[in-house]
């Protein structure tokens, strides 16, 4: 799991779309492309292609149901960028 959350942190800026989407997915757990796309404010054109980009990369998966989840828990997001933050 580590090496997932370093590379994660290392491949996705915060400020991108798919940082957002790993995040709410990783916060709030499985969910609709449309329900992210409600919840973080970020057109559904641009939610599917993260999530695409997401899946490939293998940040998060997707259900037998069409809900798509994080591969990495909330917190180590978290941690990870508290502990960037301090150096």
């Amino acid at each position: 799991m580590v090496d997932l959350i370093e590379k994660a942190v290392q491949d996705l800026s915060p400020g991108t779309s798919q940082f957002k989407v790993l995040c709410f997915l990783a916060f709030r757990g499985a969910s609709q492309p449309s329900a992210i796309s409600d919840e973080i404010d970020v057109p559904a054109g641009t939610v599917r292609p993260a999530l695409r980009s997401l899946l490939e990369k293998g940040y998060v998966r997707q259900q037998e149901d069409g809900t798509y989840r994080s591969m990495i828990p909330f917190t180590d997001i978290i941690s990870h960028l508290y502990s960037k933050g301090k150096k």
